[in-house]
């Protein structure tokens, strides 16, 4: 049995049951905040080339967990095209494994400055948003195909932690464990 077909066979496991998918990624977690613009008028993320880094390897770590690929547009279509996916023929609307309402739980494991105490919970700016932080996460999985748009999550939870703090699901070193859970027993494609 596959990957794919455990996650279909629990999607109609009642609330509180093990999540469908869990994927582990490991990297410096970088929180994904407001748009800020040039005085030209083009948009960025002011910590872009780090975010850049983080939703990658959230990406990666997603695909080869399921197998998935992000869209590929078709020749002469830009990048944000609607158009059918080169690989697999599906309109990027429909490019995705979990077609569903989902429940997501990202725990996020953070580097823990020399400066801080063990026991000390990150709640300095420096450690960025919690809600910046799933912004940042629900992206890279909409682009790797997991599912086809972020907005499905409807039950969302994310917490940040220090990494190596013995909470439970805290990784020992940065990084973040993904839990998802489809709601609808028709969600997975």
């Amino acid at each position: 049995m596959t990957d794919l077909d455990l996650i279909a066979a629990s999607a109609a496991s009642p609330a509180g049951a093990a999540p469908h998918l869990t994927i582990t990624v490991h990297g410096d977690p970088e929180p994904q905040g407001a748009i800020s613009y040039s005085k030209h008028g083009r948009g960025y993320y002011s910590n872009d080339p780090t975010l850049k880094v983080w939703r990658e390897a959230v990406r990666n770590a997603a695909m080869v967990r399921l197998g998935t690929h992000q869209h590929v547009p078709g020749l002469g279509e830009k990048k944000k095209s609607a158009g059918p996916c080169l690989v697999c023929d599906r309109k990027k609307k429909d490019h995705g494994l979990l077609t569903g309402a989902l429940r997501a739980e990202f725990i996020v494991s953070l580097v823990r400055p020399k400066s801080v105490p063990v026991t000390r919970d990150p709640i300095t700016r420096s450690s960025g948003d919690w809600d910046h932080h799933g912004r940042s996460i629900g992206d890279a999985l909409t682009q790797a195909s997991v599912m086809c748009d972020d907005s499905q999550i409807v039950d969302g939870r994310v917490a940040k932690y220090y990494a190596g703090s013995g909470r439970p699901l805290v990784l020992d070193r940065p990084g973040a464990v993904i839990r998802i859970w489809a709601l609808d027993p028709q969600a997975v494609v």
